[in-house]
């Protein structure tokens, strides 16, 4: 069994397991499953002169795309280096004390809250409500089960919004006291070259910036995202179809689900646990939880060939 704190990372993997990159089916991460768009090869070709350009200050044109898109101001938008940009300084920007987080959760939050000395309480994933904390981080949907949760009203927090579809956050707008922390490089598969935002009052945005680099993204990524906007609906609704089929495919082994809404389904197998590594595929494990013990975290393949390869696994 092979252990990584976030999924991915196949070349290492692939030295652990004496094989190629290319020989592994890589299912640990939420990532969509077709890949970055099919034309990205080419805009980058066509737009390599951006390389010799400092990013602009405020991540124009991203900034401005993305507000129409959303339906508010730009001025209530930061544009990051992926949402991890932010967590990284969130804790000490808004100068929190105790932040409380439902647990088991993606475990980045809880160490960036720890190294900026402020208390996380645990709050049990049953819970239907917080207690007393200077904020509430939530992950709508959660990672890693996967289910959607309405953030508190009249507390302050974080809003994780990174595997939630388009259209959900296109809804949302400006909410009071709250940022709303979003990543695009999970929909459109493009980590390497880190796209997040914030969305937040004026004050808090104000607040956050000064705590970030003078270049949040890249220009490439910054003049990349309104290209990339327009297939978002699309890019959600391939994503709705690929978890049905994992969830049936799953439920057809013997395996218990979590009903969720995301780019990954978690769950755990009802008889002995198939030996992925064998079949050079990986999957996302949780050994910093010892309450998730035996559950596992799958993606979705992307092709046919790669749904048997992963169905052979399990059987």
């Amino acid at each position: 069994m092979t252990n990584l704190p976030h999924g991915g990372n196949i070349e290492e993997i692939a030295k652990q397991w004496e094989c190629a990159p290319a020989d592994i089916l890589d299912l640990s991460t939420g990532l969509h499953p077709a890949g970055p768009p099919t034309w990205l090869g080419n805009w980058l070709k066509e737009n390599s002169h951006l390389v010799g350009h400092y990013p602009d200050r405020f991540g124009e044109p991203a900034r401005s795309a993305l507000a129409t898109f959303m339906g508010i101001a730009p001025e209530n938008i930061l544009i990051i280096a992926g949402a991890q940009a932010a967590i990284e300084v969130l804790p000490q920007a808004l100068q929190w004390q105790h932040m409380a987080i439902k647990q088991p959760c993606y475990a980045e939050p809880i160490r960036a809250a720890t190294r900026a000395g402020c208390q996380v309480i645990a709050v049990d994933m049953q819970a239907t409500t917080y207690p007393d904390a200077d904020c509430v981080w939530i992950t709508c949907p959660h990672n890693p089960f996967g289910h959607k949760e309405t953030f508190p009203q009249h507390r302050h927090g974080v809003l994780d919004e990174s595997y939630m579809p388009f259209n959900e956050r296109q809804a949302l707008g400006i909410l009071s006291d709250v940022i709303r922390l979003g990543s695009l490089t999970k929909t459109f598969c493009i980590p390497g070259l880190r796209l997040g935002y914030i969305i937040a009052e004026q004050t808090h945005i104000q607040s956050l910036q000064s705590w970030l680099p003078p270049w949040p993204t890249s220009t490439l990524a910054a003049h990349l995202l309104p290209k990339l906007l327009p297939q978002a609906a699309q890019r959600d609704a391939h994503i709705v179809t690929l978890r049905q089929q994992m969830l049936d495919t799953l439920a057809q082994h013997n395996w218990e689900v979590q009903q969720g809404f995301t780019s990954f389904v978690l769950a755990r197998p009802k008889d002995k646990l198939p030996d992925f590594a064998s079949s050079r595929i990986l999957v996302r494990r949780f050994p910093e939880w010892d309450s998730l013990a035996g559950w596992l975290r799958f993606g979705y393949p992307a092709s046919e060939k790669d749904w048997q390869r992963f169905i052979a696994a399990l059987t």
